[in-house]
């Protein structure tokens, strides 16, 4: 048994706080603002420092196996280990073979399963390379305990290719209690828009915003909640005020969920200039009221919960180019959500610690199946537990990343809060004084219950 004392957590409603002890093993046994008086093996004094339910990161590209010179499993989840993330959900695209059936999955497992250093649950994915649809693998899959499915409307992956609208409708209709998460630009408003520029126009970081524009998000989001009935829809990376509009009006008839990511809250196409390849992601960042109106979202709970689309590659070789259309779309940026959400928008915008929590860990979990014993601290579930440092600060230095990616929009900034610990399931993975403190391949395989 391991005791925490002194750890400072949320007490229910908007930032009310209490200071209490937590006994566990792999699981939270008691909790209680009196001492607690059993024989342990360990006691930790967290002298009042900021407790939560461990934090999920519910969309990562940790391309393994398949694209490992980008990330493997084990820098990517070492990298959430650092970033107070004690649990990663892994899109199905960006590995060979994708997570599209039963057997694709366990081929994976065999891979990452050595791997992790932080808990996962996986995404599995439907392609138009797997039409015509054989219900038996989609539903074989989705008992595995897979989250739910990624599907793209648009796609830059021969392995991973994009479905129409009118197919989306045959899934839709096939499969109605299914969840489904969407990758939503329109191919034909980006494939038209790409054609007003010419190559050395293409070139120039500042036409990547106009050549996947606004309207290319927005009407994707629209045409899939129209055919979307009774079903249960998942909007990814959502990058633009006018597409949110859209989806938290339609929450009150159907249910429909979105996140969005920190380079939304963050940055605009105006930072291109000076950030260059290092704020290069599909979709792309937009503009000043994209970025307000993404940022209210999140400050009165419209946002379900923020994701970072975590997906590295070689700066040399891949993002320091020329050529802007030919820079690599993706930033690594697990390690660095936690800090920057609770330093932005908890200290500096005084977000209520309560609805932190819900952006961080309680709604992944109740979206994607896995609370209570993830995204809470209740007796008998996981001890999860993410400690943060609301006193020492933390500067980024992107040369330090525990991701293979060694670069960041973050670079040189400046976060108000820092890492103090990450546990997952009882054992202390990440210290800030010790580093990482377990062996890739202890972690476990979550499955949605």
């Amino acid at each position: 048994m391991i005791l925490i004392k002194n750890a400072l957590v949320s007490a229910g409603n908007n930032n009310e706080t209490k200071l209490v002890n937590i006994l566990f093993d792999e699981k939270i046994k008691q909790i209680s603002e009196e001492s607690i008086s059993v024989e342990v093996t360990e006691a930790i004094d967290l002298q009042s420092k900021l407790l939560i339910p461990g934090c999920i990161d519910a969309h990562v590209h940790f391309n393994d196996p398949g694209y490992t010179h980008h990330e493997d499993f084990t820098s990517g989840t070492t990298a959430a280990a650092y970033g107070g993330i004690t649990t990663v959900i892994d899109m199905p695209c960006t590995s060979i073979p994708p997570v599209t059936n039963k057997k694709n999955l366990h081929i994976k497992l065999d891979v990452i399963e050595k791997k992790a250093v932080v808990d996962f649950a996986l995404w599995g994915g439907i392609r138009s390379n797997d039409f015509p649809l054989s219900k038996k693998k989609i539903l074989e899959l989705w008992d595995e305990g897979i989250v739910g499915f990624k599907l793209y409307t648009i796609s830059g992956m021969d392995t991973f290719s994009a479905i129409s609208y009118k197919d989306i409708e045959k899934i839709f209709r096939s499969f109605p209690d299914l969840l489904f998460a969407f990758h939503a630009e329109d191919e034909e408003i980006i494939k038209n828009a790409v054609t007003g520029f010419s190559l050395e126009e293409l070139a120039k970081l500042e036409s990547y915003v106009y050549a996947r524009p606004v309207a290319a998000e927005y009407t994707a989001v629209l045409e899939i909640l129209k055919i979307a009935k009774n079903n249960h829809v998942h909007f990814v990376h959502i990058s633009s005020k006018k597409a949110a509009e859209l989806i938290w009006k339609a929450k009150k008839k159907m249910d429909v969920t979105f996140e969005t990511c920190p380079h939304f809250l963050q940055f605009t196409a105006d930072d291109f200039p000076e950030l260059k390849g290092r704020l290069k992601t599909a979709p792309s960042v937009k503009f000043e009221e994209d970025k307000l109106f993404l940022r209210s979202c999140l400050k009165n709970g419209l946002v379900d919960f923020i994701t970072t689309d975590h997906a590295g590659c070689d700066w040399k070789t891949e993002k320091e180019l020329d050529d802007f259309s030919k820079v690599y779309s993706g930033i690594p940026a697990t390690e660095l959500m936690i800090p920057y959400l609770f330093s932005e928008f908890h200290l500096k915008e005084k977000v209520p610690l309560a609805t932190m929590i819900k952006l961080t860990s309680k709604n992944q979990a109740r979206r994607y199946g896995l609370f209570p014993n993830k995204g809470s601290l209740q007796i008998g579930t996981d001890a999860d537990f993410t400690v943060i440092d609301l006193k020492k600060t933390f500067q980024v230095d992107e040369s330090k990343l525990h991701s293979l990616g060694k670069y960041s929009p973050f670079n040189g900034s400046t976060f108000n809060c820092s890492i103090d610990k990450t546990i997952v399931r009882g054992k202390v993975v990440f210290d800030a004084k010790k580093g990482l403190l377990q062996k890739p391949g202890w972690a476990k395989f979550i499955r949605r219950t």
